[in-house]
């Protein structure tokens, strides 16, 4: 947290001095008020004792003097704001390791439907598209904000052949770049990759990887499914996590892992919050002031109800 006007946080010192003062003259108050030589046990009988509540309407007062003091600084937070707008291509894998049924009913399926559930977790002004890849990527959907087409291309998808992750991010980029021609900078351009494998054919994934850095693209990787997922032939897949993390890094985003159809839609679900989001330093005044003003009403009913009698 910071402030914009932490002058104001000065005010805070004659409030101090106040309160180190009062303490005082009560302290100075209560020994003036001793009686020597008095019975003490007569004066114990007939003293009044001294309540904790007859401090709370001063204290209220203070903490909502403090509260009104830390407003008039102006105090400002990170906090998450809508993007006005975004460019989303998702590239799922659809190699035959996407057949393996460790993650139920089987990995692409999973993937499948966690992607619907992203593209409407996504503002509707965002356009979202789909890279699908296995020995080669292919664009079924360029960048559009028609979330049913979305959906139709998603459910199009089938596994077979190698895997080809580079040349995935670079296909993706291309269709990232179509909506800004002539940009070497592409705006609000993001990459959510899902595999399972590591890169078989074409463009090694660190070399693409670098490429939608240089272009400030970051890559969202979630690397699918379990160490012991195999096919019906009884070969192993195992997802490799490594190799996509590495991708995430060089670019700026974020390399996730998920073994069941639960977690990987979780997984998509909260990458659709966040990259439909950004963060901003935004003056949070309202809260100290709202707080300030509720222990003001409070001191006065403190008072009113606990304080000194006439």
């Amino acid at each position: 947290m910071s402030f914009a006007s932490p002058w104001a946080l000065l005010l805070l010192l004659p409030l101090a001095a106040g309160v180190a003062w009062w303490a005082w003259r009560e302290r100075r108050g209560t020994r003036a008020a001793a009686v020597p030589f008095a019975d003490l046990d007569l004066v114990a009988i007939a003293a009044p004792r001294r309540r904790w509540t007859r401090w709370l309407p001063a204290t209220l007062l203070v903490l909502a003097l403090t509260g009104f003091t830390v407003a008039l600084a102006r105090p400002e937070a990170v906090t998450s704001v809508p993007r006005e707008e975004g460019t989303i291509m998702l590239a799922i894998d659809v190699s035959g390791s996407m057949a393996a049924d460790d993650v139920a009913p089987y990995r692409l399926r999973a993937a499948q439907d966690a992607a619907k559930t992203f593209a409407e977790k996504v503002p509707r002004q965002f356009q979202v598209g789909l890279v699908a890849f296995s020995g080669q990527a292919d664009v079924l959907l360029p960048p559009s904000t028609d979330r049913a087409a979305f959906a139709r291309a998603v459910d199009s998808l089938v596994a077979d052949g190698a895997t080809a992750s580079g040349e995935a991010i670079l296909s993706s980029l291309d269709a990232i770049r179509s909506t800004q021609p002539g940009s070497q900078q592409l705006r609000s351009g993001r990459i959510l990759l899902l595999s399972d494998g590591a890169n078989t054919v074409g463009t090694m994934p660190e070399e693409a990887a670098q490429q939608a850095k240089q272009a400030g693209v970051p890559v969202y990787t979630v690397a699918l499914g379990t160490a012991e997922g195999v096919l019906p032939d009884g070969r192993a897949v195992p997802p490799d996590a490594a190799s996509l993390a590495a991708v995430a890094e060089i670019t700026g985003g974020e390399a996730f892992e998920s073994t069941d159809a639960e977690s990987v839609r979780t997984v998509y679900e909260d990458l659709g919050t966040f990259i439909g989001t950004r963060q901003v330093m935004a003056e949070v005044t309202a809260w100290p002031t709202g707080i300030a003003a509720l222990l003001l009403v409070l001191a006065g009913v403190a008072a009113w109800r606990v304080g000194p009698r006439l």
